[in-house]
């Protein structure tokens, strides 16, 4: 299913489509149920976030962790009253925290280059989710320099994503729970 198919839905909607995949998925003897993961790229990472925290059923993420849904409530709290207060940074990593919980599993968040997530916001969001028992880490591209600016080493971004979901899919494999 493209993203286009799945965005231009409503959120609920969006983590319906996901779920009858998963269901799908699930239903084939050539796929461990156990072992289905999300990978959600650009804007698509807070979709995989959203269908992670709302499917138990998802072994392992690759998602913004909810750093977009945070940055946008914050940006239309803003809007609404008119303000451009810096919030409470003690209010905002409690939301990030909450926003954690409710991933049930490992969770892998890239952060600069191409994805949506800032380098920094990412680190914050680390640092909160370590004052938990979360499965939480980082990836950060490598970039390269070139005469037109900086470029995302795409090769070696995604050679760490799917190591990652490798890693942690083979760790979430039945047979390695006897």
């Amino acid at each position: 299913m493209a993203n286009s198919d799945v965005s231009n839905t409503r959120r609920g909607q969006s983590d319906m489509f996901l779920s009858c995949c998963v269901d799908y998925l699930s239903s084939r003897s050539d796929i461990d149920a156990a072992r289905i993961g999300i990978y959600g790229d650009g804007s698509s990472a807070a979709m995989a976030t959203d269908f992670a925290a709302s499917d138990g059923r998802v072994a392992a993420a690759v998602c913004d962790g909810g750093l977009w849904n945070l940055a946008r409530m914050l940006a239309s709290v803003d809007w609404i009253t008119g303000t451009t207060d810096v919030p409470d940074e003690e209010v905002v990593s409690a939301r990030r925290l909450r926003s954690l919980r409710r991933l049930r599993c490992p969770i892998l968040v890239v952060a600069g280059g191409r994805g949506i997530v800032s380098a920094s916001e990412a680190m914050k969001l680390q640092r909160d989710g370590a004052a938990a028992p979360i499965d939480l880490q980082l990836a950060i591209p490598q970039m390269i320099a070139t005469d037109g600016g900086e470029v995302e080493n795409f090769v070696t971004s995604d050679d760490r994503i799917f190591g990652w979901l490798e890693h942690k899919l083979v760790l979430n494999s039945p047979s390695n729970h006897c």
